[in-house]
């Protein structure tokens, strides 16, 4: 579910990416570190010989490096693409976005232009509203399938003449999406 922790989560991503490709720098370097030459060793009842297991440690660092690699990609295209919207704001907005969302923890008081008003309330829904299309053509680039995205109404919203129906939609969506 895309949500205002969603704004917090993009302006970190350019940190998630220099983080991942520091990861990645460690376990490489931790990996050529290490001894890969046979050695002796006993249990106590004998003495035997015991080696780097080449397929069990090389397909592990492989995989590992794939997963991160194909993700800080994600990262690197999510944060491209906000960036680029960012850009397209008023300066004003964009301030009202960073001071917002880029700074853990918030501002406490004396920011008012972080209370609610309307233009503040617009600027928040078009900017999730951006981020859903961002997540949007995540799912299709990256992972060929379209998103999950609850566009509905939320059941508790609706009254007590639309329950049913909105219900009886829920119900078969769900149904449909279970296969």
């Amino acid at each position: 579910m895309i949500n205002s922790k969603s704004i917090a989560h993009y302006f970190k991503l350019a940190r998630i990416v220099n983080k991942c490709d520091q990861r990645i720098r460690e376990l490489r370097k931790a990996f050529f570190s290490q001894t890969m030459s046979s050695y002796i060793t006993s249990n106590g009842l004998e003495i035997f010989s015991k080696g780097f297991n080449v397929e069990y440690h090389v397909s592990s660092l492989v995989d590992y490096q794939r997963r991160m690699e194909k993700y800080t990609e994600i990262c690197k295209f999510k944060s491209k693409h906000f960036n680029e919207y960012l850009n397209t704001l008023q300066p004003d907005e964009r301030k009202y976005l960073k001071k917002r969302y880029m700074y853990d923890p918030w501002p406490e008081d004396g920011c008012e232009e972080l209370h609610p008003n309307e233009e503040n309330e617009w600027v928040d829904k078009h900017c999730l509203e951006m981020i859903s299309e961002i997540e949007e053509a995540v799912s299709y680039r990256f992972l060929g399938k379209k998103p999950y995205i609850d566009d509905d109404s939320d059941i508790d919203q609706v009254s007590e003449e639309e329950f049913e129906e909105v219900f009886d939609n829920a119900f078969l969506k769900m149904i449909s999406r279970l296969g």
